[in-house]
């Protein structure tokens, strides 16, 4: 299993490869190199949302291909008064629909709980009922804490009440409970995998890199990093299924995580994001609780309107290139604050591929996305017991690690050396596989964020 701090062997171009043959190639005898740039240009960028999870020690080995964990809600609860009755008497009755009432489960509300209304007025319970208007809902007889009758300037039908307190007499009995259960929640792990052919020419036509110790084949490196945007692509935008026919199972991304959980907001495209829109979306995720820092990964469009925006908020006064983790991820991320949050902005180029995610050409909405106008916001911190609220998850047993698995199909050419004879196709050629089985775990994903342009 790869360490925190050091990039895992998939993500890394190429395999150095050290055996007899490769150390006695033709070029240690005193040949001149040929007149050809051994580097390759990439025309376009490259970009790992897993390396960086991988190099802050974000990862977790699980034992089952389906792993889950639990989640607690809140506990405490408010409603919404959906049916008033005697409202200007000293005991007025209101039914609560979000307080549901079914045995064995008879709702929320407990005799002497206080509720406070719109009105500020405080409200105590002194009796519980099914509903009459809505069988499935419960119906409070509440009497005013201060004493008195009620009024319309007191209490009114589809005014909201939250629960304040629970209060008794001297020398009351005891009261009655409520249970808390949490949400299990859970994901897959999907296996990946990829293979391709070297040819026996091919094996000879070999790349030279560094002094000459190492050597690579330029189509291994090609399919290595195209294997790493496979993992790219489904930790980000993978969506949770099972198939039990053929047995398939898909893992559910950290972008579907936000869509489904998360808090979104919009803007329109033809102004950009505003200060305002991002100020606005800052204070909904802070209300969810999110951590003092957040990552934002965007697209090219949004981090320039963006940086227009937020340049008042910038670390410093002016921008700001961090060390997120240590610097350990290597990436840069342009600092803003404000309300206390510190936001670690970095271009994330995945959202302007569009070999991946292409240009829509319908209308922008809740799912046709412009991801270069795009922003997504990440809480990588931890819950109140350490646990990492964004982790990948690997497959592993009894030490063998489903994490990254390279592997040779030897045929007439051996990439380790003399076959000895023995071979396990007869091909001019050898075969090279690489499977990965992995998911990833959101945790309290409400606090995850997208901020897009939605017209």
């Amino acid at each position: 299993m790869a360490q925190a701090g050091l990039p895992h062997s998939a993500l890394v171009g190429g395999n150095s490869v050290r055996s007899t043959i490769l150390q006695s190639y033709v070029f240690n005898a005193g040949i001149h190199d040929p007149e050809i740039s051994n580097i390759l240009s990439y025309k376009y960028p490259q970009y790992y949302m897993t390396a960086m999870l991988d190099r802050l020690g974000s990862y977790e080995a699980v034992a089952q291909d389906t792993y889950s964990w639990f989640t607690m809600d809140r506990t405490r609860q408010s409603g919404t008064i959906s049916a008033l009755a005697n409202g200007t008497t000293t005991s007025a009755t209101i039914e609560v629909a979000e307080f549901v009432y079914s045995s064995p489960n008879l709702g929320y509300a407990l005799v002497g709980d206080i509720f406070r209304i719109e009105s500020g007025e405080l409200a105590k319970v002194t009796a519980i009922t099914v509903g009459s208007s809505d069988s499935s809902a419960q119906k409070l007889t509440v009497e005013r804490l201060a004493g008195g009758s009620w009024s319309t300037s007191l209490i009114l039908d589809t005014w909201k009440i939250g629960h304040m307190f629970t209060a008794f007499e001297e020398a009351s009995s005891a009261p009655g409970t409520r249970l808390y259960l949490p949400t299990e929640e859970y994901n897959y792990t999907a296996i990946l995998r990829r293979s391709f052919k070297i040819s026996g020419s091919e094996f000879t036509n070999r790349t030279r890199i560094g002094d000459g110790s190492a050597w690579y084949w330029e189509k291994e490196d090609l399919e290595m990093k195209e294997f790493a945007r496979d993992k790219e692509g489904l930790v980000m935008f993978g969506e949770r299924a099972s198939n039990s026919s053929s047995v398939i199972k898909h893992t559910k991304g950290i972008w579907q995580y936000a869509v489904d959980n998360g808090v979104s907001n919009g803007f329109v495209a033809a102004t950009g994001v505003s200060e305002t829109d991002i100020q606005d979306h800052i204070k909904d995720l802070l209300i969810q609780g999110v951590s003092n820092e957040i990552l934002v990964l965007c697209g090219a469009q949004f981090l320039a309107d963006f940086q227009r925006a937020m340049r008042d908020y910038a670390v410093n006064g002016a921008i700001n290139f961090g060390n997120f983790g240590g610097n350990t991820v290597g990436l840069d991320f342009q600092e803003y604050k404000f309300m206390g949050k510190t936001m670690k902005v970095v271009y994330y180029e995945l959202f302007d591929d569009t070999a991946m995610l292409p240009t829509p050409v319908a209308s922008l909405s809740s799912s046709v996305v412009n991801f270069s106008n795009t922003s997504l916001w990440l809480d990588l911190g931890t819950d109140t017991n350490g646990k990492k609220l964004i982790s990948l998850k690997y497959k592993e047993h009894d030490g063998q690690s489903r994490k990254f698995i390279h592997a040779y199909e030897v045929g007439m050419m051996n990439p380790a050396g003399q076959n000895g004879g023995q071979v396990s196709t007869g091909g001019d050629f050898f075969l090279v596989h690489y499977l990965s089985e992995c998911g990833v775990e959101v945790r309290l994903s409400n606090r995850l964020g997208i901020l897009k342009a939605t017209s």
